[in-house]
């Protein structure tokens, strides 16, 4: 593909996809331009990382930039394709990609693609874990923090690489056909982009597009978005579900079964898993699934008790139902990473008895009164953080419900509006950034403050 082209314009700079991008076609002799909305100053330390070749337009994205004649626009997967410079290229009928099709068009060996609302990163991270058990060289990357890309020049017809795909990322696809490809779960998200969650879930179908009768996907039927839509979908889809025994995986009795060349087969005991959760259940299923469907288009022979040692030997994610520890009897689960309504869903659905649940951040345009029916059993307290504190005291009227000032006030007032053998689980439903730079500073706050008070240097009584 290097030989077509000649003067790229990549429009996003930023630490991962940006300059990965950039480099890897400067590193192919290509003509290379960046333009970013922020200023070179704003940009400096991220340009450092540039090659020398590339140049930068800073501080504005005029529809001018494409004069200059290029022959392929990269969008970064944060900046929306309604914006005038990329409108105008399609009105000028230049393509715009994303980097997950560039990278796609230089790859080799198999590919396994997966996308939903929620439990990408650790569905992502499970399946490579599994692979990587069974002694396949395996990339994983994407989404998930690494950009594809970074890995094509070390592929081989041999290896296996398994990508985490936002809808932003799908929105800019081609030609890019996963081998095996599943959406775990579709719920309202990043509502502030899209006009309705059909919308929405029309970007995230866009994995399986180019699919054909040799691949494979997976799909959770318990979804009623998802299964409305399975006419849709191609011909070997597979589905799971902790409800149907009818379906290719399914959870029944603490055990996961997979159905495989006419067998049903148990091949997980979820009391032996480290993660936690009935959506981390879902997620197992999910990537069993892929896993057998890419050892059969490869005609390989599964090693089920090597698959199931490997899910009991994945320790899980930081910031996704991650158990801190136990202080005074009460358990803490961080669970920053959950920023939608179903997320926060799915944690509930953990706690045993009862429980506080620390909510709130910056919210993303969904409809947060859903969550007074889904905490309504569980939450002995709600401690609300962050920007949003106002909209949930409205929200959860009639529930015990504190205001913390930060997150070592929310943790305080956890303690004292809690009793033993309650758990106390970071589940905020809403973005970080009125509070923390990301979800995974407010975790690590979280997890700071669960220290200090195990070690007695804050006290709650």
């Amino acid at each position: 593909m290097a030989a077509d082209l000649h003067k790229v314009l990549v429009v996003g700079l930023g630490y991962r996809t940006g300059v990965a991008v950039s480099n890897f076609l400067a590193s192919r002799g290509i003509d290379v331009t960046v333009s970013d909305i922020k200023s070179k100053d704003e940009l400096k330390d991220i340009m450092s990382s540039l090659n020398s070749s590339v140049n930068v337009i800073a501080g504005n994205q005029s529809v001018d930039i494409l004069n200059q004649g290029f022959d392929l626009v990269v969008l970064s997967p944060g900046v929306p394709k309604t914006i005038p410079l990329i409108q105008e290229s399609y009105n000028r009928k230049i393509p715009v990609i994303s980097e997950i099709e560039l990278a796609y068009r230089y790859m080799k060996g198999s590919i396994i693609g997966i996308t939903g609302t929620d439990g990408k990163s650790t569905t992502t991270s499970l399946t490579g874990h599994i692979f990587k058990e069974l002694d396949f060289e395996t990339f994983i990357c994407g989404n998930i923090g690494i950009p594809l890309i970074t890995f094509v020049d070390r592929m081989s017809d041999e290896t296996i690489t398994v990508i985490e795909l936002s809808s932003f990322q799908l929105e800019t696809i081609d030609s890019f056909k996963p081998d095996v490809a599943s959406i775990l779960n579709v719920a309202p998200d990043h509502l502030d982009r899209y006009k309705d969650i059909h919308e929405y879930y029309e970007a995230k179908k866009r994995i399986f597009m180019r699919q054909n009768n040799s691949d494979f996907f997976i799909y959770n039927c318990d979804n009623e978005i998802i299964e409305n839509s399975k006419m849709d979908f191609p011909s070997n889809s597979l589905r799971f579900s902790v409800y149907d025994d009818s379906a290719d995986s399914f959870y029944r009795d603490e055990k996961i079964y997979v159905v495989y060349d006419g067998y049903i087969i148990p091949v997980v005991d979820v009391k032996r898993l480290s993660i936690i959760g009935i959506h981390n259940v879902y997620n197992v299923m999910a990537s069993l699934l892929m896993v057998l469907s890419l050892h059969k288009k490869l005609n390989l022979i599964p090693d089920f008790n090597k698959i199931s040692d490997a899910c009991y030997s994945f320790k899980g994610l930081e910031h996704r139902m991650e158990y801190i520890g136990n202080y005074a009897g009460r358990s803490f689960v961080n669970d920053s990473k959950a920023t939608t309504i179903n997320a926060v869903e799915m944690a509930v659905k953990s706690i045993k008895d009862n429980g506080v649940i620390i909510i709130g951040g910056r919210t993303k345009g969904d409809d947060y009164s859903k969550l007074r029916d889904i905490v309504a059993e569980k939450a002995r307290t709600i401690v609300l953080i962050g920007e949003s504190s106002e909209l949930f005291s409205e929200i959860f009227k009639g529930f015990n419900t504190v205001k913390a000032d930060n997150m070592e006030d929310a943790v305080l007032k956890a303690m004292k509006n809690s009793e033993d053998g309650d758990m106390v689980l970071l589940s905020p439903a809403c973005a970080s950034y009125d509070m923390f730079a990301d979800y995974e500073e407010r975790g690590n706050t979280f997890k700071e403050c669960f220290n200090k008070l195990s070690e007695g240097k804050i006290s709650w009584n």
